[in-house]
């Protein structure tokens, strides 16, 4: 199989366990199961593909030039694909079915829309630290604690995840409502670009030898 194929795939079951698990989950120890849920996805898919599971991250790091545009693309298009799969077989799991596009189409509160910006900006400012660091064997447990911790104070749920949402779009969802939760997530991105440029050390430069 192609690498490129490869990590696609990788990405693509990530995602679709991880929708499963959003669209499945019920009871008091759904925020618990869905962040364990993107934890395991992240140590099983990290190896293959780095783990992304989410367009941001993915973005993030072809901002950095850590990935090509090439896979920028195929990772996009697999995670989304991940998230129709994902929110279908959640459905099958909980006996439910899919709603489709939600009839309702008024704008969000801008507590939703900032609330998003909040939990994509820590989520790749954190993801961002970790690597930076060389911390990368934290990022599974560093993720879901995020997810848990974000999750609690945001009132979408911490999506924080571009794919999350559009795999939610076509399960109740309006689609004005999805595309502006998209792009709170995209600013997110930016924000945390922005915060790591303040925080993050300045490279020393090497002495110069003396002749």
């Amino acid at each position: 199989m192609p690498a490129l194929l490869k990590k696609s795939f990788a990405e693509f079951v990530g995602v679709a366990v991880f929708l499963t698990s959003i669209t499945a989950s019920t009871g008091t120890l759904k925020t618990i199961a869905i962040a364990l849920t993107i934890g395991i996805m992240i140590i099983l898919t990290r190896p293959v593909s780095g783990g992304h599971l989410n367009p941001a991250t993915s973005l993030y790091f072809y901002s950095k030039r850590q990935i090509t545009l090439g896979n920028l693309l195929a990772f996009i298009g697999a995670q989304l694909a991940g998230a129709l799969a994902g929110v279908a077989l959640g459905a099958v799991i909980s006996g439910g079915t899919i709603s489709g596009f939600s009839s309702t189409s008024g704008n969000l509160p801008t507590s939703y829309v900032v609330g998003e910006v909040l939990a994509t900006a820590g989520m790749i400012w954190l993801i961002a630290t970790l690597v930076n660091h060389k911390l990368d064997n934290w990022l599974p447990f560093a993720v879901s604690a995020w997810v848990v911790a974000a999750g609690t104070f945001t009132k979408t749920g911490a999506q924080a995840n571009p794919a999350v949402t559009f795999g939610i779009m076509f399960n109740g969802m309006a689609a004005n409502q999805g595309a502006s939760l998209v792009v709170a997530e995209v600013a997110g991105v930016l924000v945390a670009v922005v915060l790591l440029m303040i925080f993050t050390p300045a490279k020393k430069k090497p002495a110069a030898r003396k002749k």
